[in-house]
């Protein structure tokens, strides 16, 4: 039995291999190209980046990495799940609005276990209507039957006028398949009279859903402006699997309207794989949303591939960017999700990186140092209203890669979090990619399940607040101000805007290693970066921070006197009094006239600026 040799060994060995392929490069390769070893394989169509730079001579050189090719890639065109799951919902479905519950099964394909919801912040699909799509798709809508969108079926006749566009203004004679449910339900002939009428004038037929008829033998072209009509218009759109929309799990993911692409531009080449044997690695760029992409491995199991810059690949000079550790995420996971949803799967995720955005996850499984090759898989997660879960239904295969191959990185954050991984407990195996069967429970953290409060509806409240202060930003950084005649200072920081000298944002803030001198920062003007603020303040705590925040004011100013009416603060009086709570604080003058840094808002505009979001929706 050959044994394994000690990490050091190995890294010397690596060196010394390398050394022999750069002196070989120099006498065999030409000045003007640099072309690296690319991707061993994948089951994705994939196009070439190439990557220019200058040489240490001066010359022009390049390297070309293979990066998904994202014009020719789709839901259903995405390799299969590897690991059979399931999820129950219940106890999240009054915060979310709808039951998340599902099970997928090894050899689906994403569209037939992810929901429009679970896309919508990352992709925007409720943007588009099944029209637009099949331009895309080269879908003839005269040859799709309606059956085929599930959605419609499950629209009552009310939901469905208030949909389509001047619908109602048809007469039930030229809509064939609402023609058909009426003579169903009824002994009256409404063909001549269109369908506003038939509604206005016998209410309990706007209750019927066309799901009640066979819609098979109908196409989607048989309903005036349907194919117009965007999805986000009909009722519980989010509940909808992307393969119940006809051609959405066809249509590219650059054609989304927020397309899929690379975050940045960085590549850097794998220079050694190092297998689960490994522990204490801190230089990594793997890591998540919540905690920031440079979470470290402080216990065992930290399998690892080790990165170099491509511009210093061969030299002796030492690049920042050289010996970074992207950690496996197989062997070890991070705090992840957000809002009502955090709490799922215990609140973890495989480590890893966002590089193509926020639809899915990159994550590093088997690194194999008997092969020198590293699989890499995709990971996807739940959204909704009101929270994302983490990153946790997966693996999908994505990318297996050599020693030697570049590799697309993204961004990288300028420095390393406080945050440290926990192991998974896996156990290394002949594949890189698992295929058991495990069903995910939340077990630790109970969802936020904050939904009515005093007759405010808390999630339209977010959304209206949240729209002035940030346009729904998590890494938005506002003004340096100053209250109290000086003695308190800080940054307004995230969604919500909060000063960092806020007690709810404080209080999140001072938790935190290196907390306290965080805010000392703040409080002495230096500017924090993005980077800063999601070590300090991820999502999830703004969230939180938030949910406190709102519920404590709305309870108390509910008890408060309005001087305008004088009775207790309620219905819209509350909305704007609890909004200008938000904007001046707690004591501030009721409709007050006092402003922001800006002068542009006044406590009382504010108020009834947020008034008016809210009544539309945020």
């Amino acid at each position: 039995m050959s044994r394994k040799l000690p990490t050091n060994m190995r890294r010397f060995s690596v060196w010394i291999f390398g050394l022999v392929l750069i002196l070989s490069s120099l006498f065999h390769a030409p000045n003007h190209a640099v072309t690296q070893t690319i991707v061993e394989k994948t089951q994705l169509p994939t196009r070439i980046l190439q990557i220019p730079h200058v040489s240490r001579e001066g010359n022009t050189t390049s390297v070309n990495a293979l990066v998904p090719d994202w014009t020719q890639i789709s839901f259903s065109g995405m390799p299969p799940i590897t690991q059979s799951g399931s999820f129950s919902a219940q106890e999240y479905t009054q915060a979310v609005g709808y039951d998340l519950s599902r099970t997928w099964t090894a050899g689906q394909t994403p569209d037939q276990y992810l929901m429009l919801g679970d896309i919508s912040e990352a992709l925007q699909p409720e943007l588009l209507s099944i029209g637009a799509i099949a331009q895309q798709t080269n879908l003839n809508l005269d040859q799709v039957a309606l059956s085929a969108f599930t959605l419609v079926g499950k629209q009552t006749l009310d939901q469905l006028v208030q949909a389509v566009p001047v619908l109602g203004q048809f007469k039930v004679q030229d809509i064939a398949p609402i023609a058909q449910l009426l003579s169903a339900k009824t002994a009256d002939n409404w063909s001549e009279r269109t369908l506003a009428q038939v509604l206005s004038s016998n209410p309990q037929l706007g209750q019927l859903k066309l799901e009640e008829i066979d819609l098979s033998q109908y196409s989607i072209s048989s309903i005036p402006n349907l194919s117009s009509t965007q999805l986000a218009a009909f009722s519980n759109w989010q509940s909808t699997l992307i393969k119940d929309v006809p051609g959405l799990n066809v249509l590219p993911l650059s054609k989304f309207p927020n397309p899929v692409a690379e975050l940045g531009n960085l590549v850097m080449r794998i220079d050694a794989i190092y297998g689960n044997a490994e522990r204490r690695r801190t230089n990594t760029i793997s890591g998540s949303d919540v905690q920031g992409f440079s979470v470290n491995c402080q216990q065992n199991d930290c399998a690892y591939i080790e990165l170099d810059d491509l511009e210093n690949s061969g030299r002796n000079a030492r690049g920042t960017l050289e010996g970074k550790q992207w950690i496996s995420g197989k062997y070890q996971q991070v705090q992840g999700g957000w809002g009502c949803l955090k709490g799922v799967n215990g609140g973890k995720e495989p480590t890893g990186r966002l590089p193509f955005g926020s639809a899915f996850k990159v994550v590093v499984m088997e690194p194999d140092e008997r092969t020198d090759t590293v699989d890499t898989a995709l990971f996807f997660r739940f959204c909704s209203p009101c929270g994302c879960s983490p990153y946790f239904i997966g693996p999908v295969p994505f990318f297996t890669y050599r020693v030697n191959s570049p590799i697309f990185v993204g961004l990288l954050e300028p420095k390393a979090t406080a945050f440290s991984s926990t192991p998974t407990g896996a156990s290394r195996s002949s594949e890189g990619v698992s295929k058991t069967t495990t069903s995910f429970s939340s077990n630790s953290s109970k969802p936020i399940l904050l939904d009515n409060i005093q007759g405010v509806n808390i999630a339209a409240l977010s959304s209206a607040i949240a729209s002035i202060e940030s346009s729904g930003a998590y890494d938005t950084i506002g003004s340096y101000v100053c209250a109290d005649d000086g003695k308190n200072c800080g940054f307004a920081l995230g969604k919500y805007q909060f000063v960092s000298y806020n007690e709810y944002a404080k209080d999140a803030l001072a938790s935190k290693p290196g907390g306290q001198q965080f805010l000392a920062k703040l409080k002495a003007g230096n500017k924090p970066t993005q980077a800063e603020l999601f070590q300090y303040f991820p999502p999830a705590d703004q969230e939180a921070a938030f949910d406190r925040s709102i519920t404590d004011k709305i309870n108390t100013t509910s008890q408060e006197i309005d001087p305008t009416t004088g009775k207790y603060f309620s219905g819209e009086r509350l909305i704007e009094r609890v909004a200008q709570k938000h904007f001046g604080g707690d004591y501030s003058e009721v409709d007050g006239s006092a402003t922001d840094a800006f002068d542009r808002l006044t406590l009382k505009s504010y108020g009834s600026d947020i008034l008016r979001r809210y009544q539309l929706g945020g």
